[in-house]
């Protein structure tokens, strides 16, 4: 592919450009010898042109030379021509870097191909978001389904309310009629917040559990024994057996 407008093209538009400026003779003389120079052209074998334009024969020099020989021309003949012709070069030569449209074209379509591909992820993601809420709602109906049943001896005036009150309305009738233990739970003893070695043990057997304030010491001892390699968040997940056999293996609690 050829590096810039060839001079026959140039030429042309020469030609084009006095054809729109009213006839005259001194034009018409102007026009025969670039016609004559085009013919001339059109002789040249295509061969030869190429290799001329190769071996650097037909350079941006003649080019340039072209263009002066025609605005020269252009100039005794047709100044009005000749200055608007200045005037957009001059304008053009103010923006001091003349950008090749074609490079632009291909930096918009790489543009947009990236936007492409952006929005496929997006729509991609997105609908990995609807079919996760498809899935949450579909339980959260089946949860309120399931309330309605066991509820059902509700009053009819509490069932005209909107799904999430009608729920929360099942679990509070739920919560009322539901049998009182026949006999209360022996209270358990009060126990400070440092765990026995009796209470370790059995927590660590699974036959019970740590009361609040009996685990937030432990996790707190559990921290310095793991040399704070867990975040007490971390610790709290590993459970109570966890905890509690950690303890044992890692201090001796007072009883």
């Amino acid at each position: 592919m050829a590096a810039g407008p060839s001079l026959r093209t140039l030429l042309i538009d020469c030609r084009i450009a006095l054809r729109r400026v009213p006839p005259s003779d001194e034009l018409g003389a102007l026009g025969a010898r670039i016609d004559a120079a085009i013919r001339e052209l059109d002789r040249k074998p295509a061969a030869h042109a190429v290799e001329d334009l190769t071996q650097g024969r037909l350079g941006s020099h003649q080019v340039a030379l072209a263009w002066q020989t025609a605005c020269r021309g252009l100039m005794l003949e047709h100044p009005h021509i000749y200055s608007e012709l200045r005037d957009k070069v001059m304008e053009l030569l103010d923006l001091r870097e003349l950008r090749d449209p074609d490079q632009e074209l291909l930096a918009a379509e790489a543009e947009i191909k990236r936007l492409h591909e952006e929005l496929g992820s997006l729509r991609t993601r997105l609908n990995e978001v609807v079919l996760r809420l498809g899935q949450a709602q579909g339980s959260l109906d089946a949860l309120r389904e399931a309330l309605r049943e066991a509820a059902a001896d509700l009053p009819d005036a509490d069932r005209h309310r909107d799904p999430q009150a009608l729920a929360l309305a099942c679990i509070d009738w739920l919560r009322q009629r539901s049998p009182e233990p026949e006999h209360a739970a022996e209270p358990v003893a009060e126990e400070g917040p440092a765990p026995s070695e009796k209470v370790l043990r059995a927590v660590a057997a699974g036959q019970r559990e740590f009361t609040p304030v009996q685990r937030e010491w432990v996790i707190g001892e559990a921290l310095g024994i793991t040399g704070w390699s867990m975040t007490p968040l971390e610790l709290l997940e590993k459970g109570d057996v966890w905890l509690a056999r950690t303890i044992l293996a890692g201090a001796a609690p007072s009883d």
